[in-house]
């Protein structure tokens, strides 16, 4: 649970840094599509999907409940991930294209 906040905390700080870039901010994104997770994990752990809570707790709590709380969401485990990680996290996220102009 804690792994997947943290990446969802450098999400959101590499889309800030992003937006930053491009003359904007957290508050252009329109909607969290999607996120992916995959947890590291012996083969006989089977809830992934509440370690992936984490990161859609911190995405509503960041972004509010209307653009970051009803997200898709994936979670699968394996038994490896690269460096050693705990957790990996993808997220799909729709800016407003005002904010890219």
């Amino acid at each position: 649970y804690e792994a997947a906040q943290h990446c969802a905390l450098n999400l959101l700080s590499t889309l800030q840094s992003y937006l930053v870039s491009q003359g904007s901010d957290l508050s252009n994104i329109s909607k969290v599509i999607k996120l992916f997770g995959i947890v590291r994990s012996h083969s006989d752990f089977i809830e992934q999907h509440l370690v992936m809570n984490g990161a859609s707790d911190v995405i509503g709590e960041v972004l509010g409940k209307e653009v970051g709380g009803s997200h898709a969401r994936s979670a699968i485990g394996t038994n490896t991930l690269p460096l050693g990680i705990a957790v990996e996290v993808e997220m799909i996220a729709k800016i407003k294209s005002s904010a890219l102009f």
